[in-house]
């Protein structure tokens, strides 16, 4: 079975993240897509909480996926792949070998920063040797450079956009079939602080 794994923090996620997505459902039987529900919290930055980010994907970003991928919350997802390919590892060692074929997704930079050769030959060395483990920026790194084979989109980009809560811009960065107002009046710092001041109008006047 060919088993694609995607880990992304996705604070928010943008066509970018779909792409990985997408093109790793195309390639693979089935996929694990790993998401960060932490807090992102930078000096000079628009917050992008978990729990908001939560919500934005069971309610709107589920509905997008295509069938044979599975969200897993929480967590770093650099470590849950790391546990899926260890397991990997261990069933190799246990017995003699597997016939499952694991694509890691994520680009160039992410793929060279998160998964050394040092780790890998730690971690899973023979799956790595055996070729049941492969990184899918290694095999064609054109393919997953932002920019040249994946949306020319970086979080930085989408989270000014919410910082100036700027609607136009940061519908653009979203894939379809989402509800792009919905999510930006989830994630835009002026938009939530309005919600809040209406509910409590609502509120007082139910009183």
């Amino acid at each position: 079975m060919n088993i694609g794994i995607v880990p992304v923090s996705a604070k928010p996620y943008h066509v970018g993240h779909h792409a990985l997505v997408t093109r790793a459902s195309d390639e693979n039987d089935k996929v694990f897509l790993f998401v960060s529900t932490s807090d992102r919290k930078r000096k000079g930055e628009v917050p992008i909480l978990g729990a908001d980010m939560e919500k934005v994907w069971q309610e709107e970003i589920e509905k997008i996926l295509p069938g044979n991928v599975t969200v897993t919350y929480g967590g770093s997802p650099v470590q849950r792949v790391y546990s899926v390919l260890e397991d990997a590892e261990q069933e190799i060692i246990d017995s003699g070998t597997i016939d499952d074929i694991y694509t890691v997704y994520s680009d160039p930079v992410d793929t060279q920063n998160n998964y050394s050769l040092a780790n890998r030959e730690k971690y899973f060395p023979t799956a790595y040797k055996n070729g049941n483990v492969v990184f899918a920026a290694e095999a064609n790194p054109a393919s997953f450079t932002r920019g040249e084979g994946t949306p020319d989109v970086s979080g930085t980009a989408v989270r000014k956009t919410l910082q100036a809560c700027d609607f136009d811009a940061f519908s653009d960065t979203l894939p379809p079939g989402v509800d792009k107002e919905k999510i930006f009046n989830l994630l835009c710092p002026a938009m939530k602080e309005g919600s809040l001041v209406r509910q409590y109008i609502k509120y007082m006047i139910k009183g």
